[in-house]
């Protein structure tokens, strides 16, 4: 029972502050007065002829979430009483059959240093600037099945955590994009990245299976957890001591760890009058981590299928000689971390190592139903670690009533559940452009106490929303500056028909 109460508060946790979700926000992909929308889709032209993103407030993205259970899950009305999916076995049931094979906890924190991008004839350059964190954390459905239900089987329960990785990347990210108007209907783009990390922390599991019955437990397995950054870790032989050094001097912190690449691209296809398609694949790279490195390599084949609780030596007469040997003298727990110490192996090593980025894949689909003023869009987005694909769907009536202004309503479908209401608005006022927009605007929500679970805990409240998985905010103040002829819409003159003899839109 207390591993399932440790089990429901590090969920309701989760819920509450940790699983964040590395994420765009989906409701700026169609908000065509955005100037930093093309970090969605490479292709996409900002409407104005120049643009300067300011540092951090030019754009700042921040979400929370993951893509399996929301609060109401955990909590819920029963019989007009309020329970929690721990209250009996139909619930814990329930719960589980909603967790995907792979629970993805996930953090993402990007924000702007330097952004800018400049028309020439048909196209259009960017140049970025961006500080980034992203982290996944992959949870295997198999770890929640043995916390809730044990190994209900005599013989035969088998447990597979192979997949319990995760990855957390600090770095800075350079990046040269180029969007190009082909023809009336297509326009293409793609941008190249520098990534030059500060600092990581990974872990990859080769192999971790679990086999479990009424006369033995089998844990096999191997897998290696890395760190790379500016703070030198010193760890001694068995790790019996541990220390570290920080950098002597200010540069020693800025020098990078690692340096990595990546590219975006995408494109926008018109298919007649009404109808535009567009899709992208972005954050597709690596980093190569070479600073500081300290890698563990483990591997543990374990098998137990009893306690030696005795030794020669023992005089066993009353129960209390029993209790004295088991509790008071720890012979049981000495026992497991003998052997476990004895069946597991761990190496530490200094050797470079190489990790990705987490790509994410965008397919739009728009419709026009009042030119240059009421659009309707669906979006499909994916992002993708390590094998393992977390999906949304947002749809989203995106209006354009004025010049000055852009706005934008959504509702995203995630985990198969209808569950978030998202809204963007955009402002031009002079030659600054403002925004601000999110996916998942939380309009139920409860507090967490968790002094509620006992005295143990701290006295802290954690507003959590309720009816949704995530939540995740996008807001940037941007110069934007015209030429004081037409902006590039097909012109009229001769020489800009020789380039692009079409109207685009």
């Amino acid at each position: 029972m207390r591993l399932k109460l440790n089990l429901f508060l590090l969920l309701m946790i989760s819920n509450a502050t940790l699983f964040i979700k590395a994420q765009q926000v989906s409701t700026l992909y169609f908000m065509k007065d955005v100037p930093v929308r093309h970090f969605l889709n490479p292709s996409f032209q900002p409407e104005t002829d120049y643009y300067l993103s300011l540092p951090v407030i030019g754009f700042t993205q921040f979400g929370i979430g993951n893509n399996s259970v929301t609060f109401k899950d955990i909590i819920f009305k029963e019989n007009g009483n309020t329970v929690s999916f721990l209250n009996n076995l139909q619930n814990e049931q329930r719960f589980y059959n909603t967790l995907k094979s792979n629970t993805l906890i996930r953090t993402d924190l990007q924000t702007n240093l330097l952004s800018f991008g400049f028309r020439h004839k048909s196209a259009y350059w960017t140049f970025s600037l961006t500080e980034k964190a992203d982290g996944v954390l992959n949870l295997p459905k198999s770890i929640f099945q043995l916390s809730l239900f044990g190994t209900p089987n005599l013989q035969n329960n088998t447990f597979d955590f192979s997949k319990a990785e995760s990855n957390l990347s600090v770095y800075t990210e350079a990046a040269l994009g180029y969007s190009k108007q082909i023809n009336d209907n297509w326009l293409i783009g793609g941008k190249l990245k520098i990534l030059l990390g500060s600092a990581n922390v990974s872990n990859t599991n080769n192999k971790l299976l679990l086999e479990a019955g009424v006369d033995k437990w089998t844990l096999n397995g191997s897998g290696n957890a890395n760190y790379s950054g500016p703070i030198q870790l010193n760890i001694g032989t068995d790790y019996q001591t541990f220390s570290y050094t920080t950098p002597s001097s200010l540069p020693g912190w800025f020098t990078p760890s690692g340096i990595g690449a990546g590219i975006d691209a995408g494109f926008e296809y018109r298919l007649n009058k009404k109808i535009k398609l567009s899709a992208a694949i972005t954050d597709l790279g690596f980093i190569h981590w070479s600073k500081n490195v300290q890698n563990n390599q483990y591997a543990i084949d374990y098998s137990f299928n009893g306690i030696k609780l005795f030794d020669n030596s023992s005089t066993i007469i009353t129960f209390q000689d029993i209790y004295n040997k088991l509790i008071l003298q720890n012979d049981l727990t000495d026992s497991i971390k003998t052997e476990f110490k004895k069946a597991s192996s761990t190496k530490l090593t200094s050797n470079q190592y190489t990790t990705t980025t987490t790509a994410k894949i965008n397919l739009g689909f728009e419709y026009e139903v009042i030119k240059d003023k009421i659009s309707l869009g669906l979006l499909s987005f994916s992002q993708i670690f390590k094998n393992v694909i977390a999906e949304e769907i947002t749809a989203s009536v995106n209006t354009r009533p004025t010049k000055w202004l852009d706005a934008t309503m959504s509702y995203s479908l995630i985990n198969s559940r209808f569950s978030s209401i998202g809204v963007g608005v955009g402002i031009k006022t002079g030659i600054f452009h403002w925004f601000i927009a999110s996916d998942y605007i939380p309009f139920q929500k409860k507090t967490l106490n968790l002094s509620d679970f006992g005295s143990a805990y701290p006295n802290i409240r954690i507003p959590v929303p309720y009816n949704s998985s995530s939540f995740n905010v996008s807001a940037g103040l941007n110069l934007v500056v015209d030429k004081k002829q037409k902006l590039f819409r097909g012109l009229h003159s001769s020489k800009n028909k020789k380039d692009c003899n079409c109207e685009w839109k």
